[in-house]
């Protein structure tokens, strides 16, 4: 059964239901992971509506699998600029080495503007 995580929060940003995010002020978006008990070898990737961007980042580290704390993943300005004028889902997908299907999320909306 697909599990379903806490939604993710931006730096520099109020934690809000929808976020505006100008795009003459932001050149790079840092995401935080919310710390939950991830399964051995997971990651996460960031989605913009149903499209991924930037690079995967480790939610466990050493042999126990011990959650990492305080992980966090970056959206670029040329990521951002394709949904210019639109309010888009800023989700987190978790995948597992073993292979299970991709876990998501809740969505934390966001508003991009010029």
């Amino acid at each position: 059964m697909a599990k379903t995580y806490a939604k993710p929060t931006l730096k520099d940003f109020p934690a809000t239901a929808e976020v505006t995010i100008s795009l003459s002020d932001v050149k790079t978006l840092t995401v935080k992971i919310p710390d939950a008990d991830f399964d051995p070898n997971s990651s996460a990737q960031l989605t913009l509506g149903s499209k991924r961007v930037g690079a995967f980042a480790a939610l466990t580290e050493g042999e126990e699998a011990t959650p990492r704390k305080e992980v966090t993943l970056t959206v670029t300005n040329a990521d951002l600029i394709a949904f210019e004028g639109k309010l888009v889902e800023l989700r987190y997908e978790v995948s597992y080495e073993a292979g299970w299907d991709n876990d998501k999320s809740e969505p934390q909306m966001l508003r991009i503007n010029a």
